[in-house]
């Protein structure tokens, strides 16, 4: 299938400790419940300091997100998936379409640890992604 500027299909599998996409960046990732097919929350890592690792381990996910998941939905525990993106040859992966995206998925997934980040609606017009791979749960194609 050939891509348009504002088609992305992201292919995701989850993560082992030993994976080397903790490392990787300009990726999205996402939690999730460690026997159901739900996802907690969808995130991206974006820059040179901002790894799948570094954005698990942040000060925001410590203090808030992994307290108030043990404490409101009693989650001890969880899986990682890593979802790389694939774009046309001739496009750029830019911080701001991996927002998009990331927004876009989060708009319609609506996972329980991104509620603050679903009121405003998906920013990019036309924008498909389709989501690839045996890790990810659930509907697969969203558009706005």
């Amino acid at each position: 299938m050939l891509l348009m500027d504002t088609d992305a299909d992201i292919y995701w599998h989850v993560l082992d400790d030993d994976d080397v996409a903790w490392q990787w960046s300009r990726v999205l990732y996402a939690y999730v419940h460690p026997r159901r097919p739900e996802i907690l929350y969808i995130g991206k890592a974006d820059g040179l300091r901002s790894t799948v690792r570094s954005r698990w381990n942040g000060a925001d996910k410590l203090d808030g997100f992994w307290r108030d998941l043990r404490r409101e939905r009693r989650i001890v525990e969880h899986r990682v998936m890593v979802g790389d993106l694939a774009l046309r040859p001739d496009a750029r992966l830019t911080r701001q379409f991996l927002e998009d995206v990331e927004r876009l998925l989060i708009f319609h997934v609506q996972p329980w640890g991104n509620l603050r980040s679903t009121e405003s609606p998906p920013p990019r017009p036309g924008l498909r992604v389709r989501c690839r791979g045996r890790a990810w749960p659930g509907r697969s194609s969203f558009s706005c």
